[in-house]
């Protein structure tokens, strides 16, 4: 048991020495450098990073103007609505990844041609019943301006049950 006790207070000085570290590059990732030639302070590499991440941030943001909450479709659940939101958000951040984790297990890659054409999302349009399947469209408009086409975009998302009883993106138009 002694050997114990005169370990605590090792145990208590080391507990102290990692809290003091941590504090010290907590800190550490927060600090600006000092130009001397022109004494400016120039932000870190980390804080410039960050800065642009919020303002790319909010430029994706911009391209989903849908207003989410005010969806108010009998035929359009919750669960859709989740499906959709992520869906409509690995479009205008352009991750695949993203997308691919919402569409339905047997869905694949054949709609990755659709981040092929930017789009700023403006709304959600009636939903149609379609036997087993519940159509939703999303509507929007060409960020890039193609010969021929109009900028109004819709694409139709097909909500169908898979064989637990929720809804998945199966395809999409």
């Amino acid at each position: 048991m002694r050997e114990s006790n005169m370990n605590k207070p090792a145990q208590i000085i080391s507990i102290l020495l990692l809290s003091v570290s941590v504090s010290a590059f907590a800190g550490c990732g927060k600090q600006e450098t000092t130009d001397t030639s022109t004494n400016e302070t120039v932000p870190t590499t980390s804080e410039t990073v960050v800065k642009e991440g919020i303002d790319q941030s909010a430029d994706l943001q911009s391209l989903d103007e849908i207003k989410w909450n005010d969806v108010k479709d009998p035929l359009i659940e919750d669960a859709m609505i989740t499906k959709l939101k992520v869906a409509v958000a690995a479009f205008v951040s352009k991750d695949l990844d993203q997308f691919h984790a919402v569409l339905g297990a047997d869905v694949g890659t054949g709609h990755d041609y659709l981040f092929d054409h930017p789009v700023k999302f403006t709304g959600i349009g009636e939903a149609v019943k379609e036997n087993n399947r519940i159509l939703i469209p999303v509507v929007g408009e060409r960020l890039n301006n193609e010969e021929g086409y109009s900028p109004d975009i819709r694409y139709i998302f097909y909500f169908e049950k898979d064989k637990d009883g929720a809804w998945q993106i199966v395809s999409i138009d």
